[in-house]
C-alpha cells in the first residue's frame, strides 16, 4: 500500500481546488503576509524588552540589596556614634566640672596672692629696717672707735715685751642704709 499523497501546493493553496486559469489570491493575504512579517517583527522587539526588563529587574533587586545593606551599616555607624557622643558629653560635663573648680581655686590663689604680695611688702619694709639699724650701730661702734681707739693705741705702748704698739687706724667707713625700694623685683 502506498501511503496517501499530499495534494500539491500552487500558490499556497491546494491545486485541485483552485486551478490556474481562474486563480486569484484573495486581497487580504498579502495584507496577512505583512502582518505576519509585522507580529514576527514585533515579536523580536518584545522578547528584546522582555529580557531587558529581566536584565533591569535583576539590576534592581541588586540596587535595592546594596541600598538596604547600605543603609544597615549608616544605622550601625550612627549608634556608635550617638554612644561616642553620649562618652563625648560625659567627658565634656566632667571638664567643665574641672574647669569651674579650677576657677575657684584660681580666685582663691588671687586672694592668697594679694596676701603675699602684702606680706612679702611687710617683709621687706622690715628688712630695710633692719638695714637701717644695722647701719646707727655701725655708725655707733665707729663713734666708739674714735673716741677709745687712740687712748687704747697710748694705753697699748705700756704694754711688757713688745705686745703693744699704736695700731690704730681710725674707724672703718660708714656704710649708709639702703635705699627704699632696695630688692624689690623690677616690673
Amino acid at each position: 500500500m502506498e501511503p496517501p499523497r499530499k495534494p500539491a501546493l500552487e500558490n499556497d493553496y491546494p491545486a485541485q481546488i483552485y486551478t490556474r486559469p481562474d486563480y486569484r489570491p484573495p486581497e487580504y493575504v498579502a495584507y496577512l503576509d505583512k502582518a505576519v512579517a509585522a507580529v514576527h517583527s514585533l515579536k523580536l522587539i518584545v522578547f528584546g524588552l522582555m529580557a531587558g526588563s529581566v536584565l533591569m529587574a535583576i539590576y534592581g533587586f541588586f540596587l535595592i540589596y546594596q541600598l538596604t545593606r547600605d543603609s544597615h551599616r549608616m544605622v550601625e555607624q550612627t549608634v556608635r556614634m550617638a554612644d561616642e557622643m553620649v562618652a563625648m558629653r560625659g567627658s565634656m560635663e566632667t571638664i567643665g566640672a574641672n574647669v569651674d573648680a579650677m576657677r575657684v581655686a584660681i580666685g582663691r590663689m588671687g586672694d592668697k596672692i594679694a596676701v603675699m604680695n602684702d606680706s612679702v611688702g611687710a617683709m621687706n619694709a622690715s628688712v630695710g629696717h633692719m638695714a637701717g639699724s644695722v647701719g646707727l650701730i655701725q655708725h655707733s661702734t665707729a663713734n666708739l672707735d674714735r673716741s677709745f681707739g687712740p687712748a687704747m693705741g697710748a694705753m697699748n705702748t705700756f704694754m711688757p715685751f713688745g705686745w703693744g704698739g699704736n695700731s690704730w687706724r681710725g674707724a672703718p667707713p660708714y656704710a649708709p642704709p639702703p635705699p627704699a625700694g632696695f630688692g624689690q623685683p623690677q616690673r
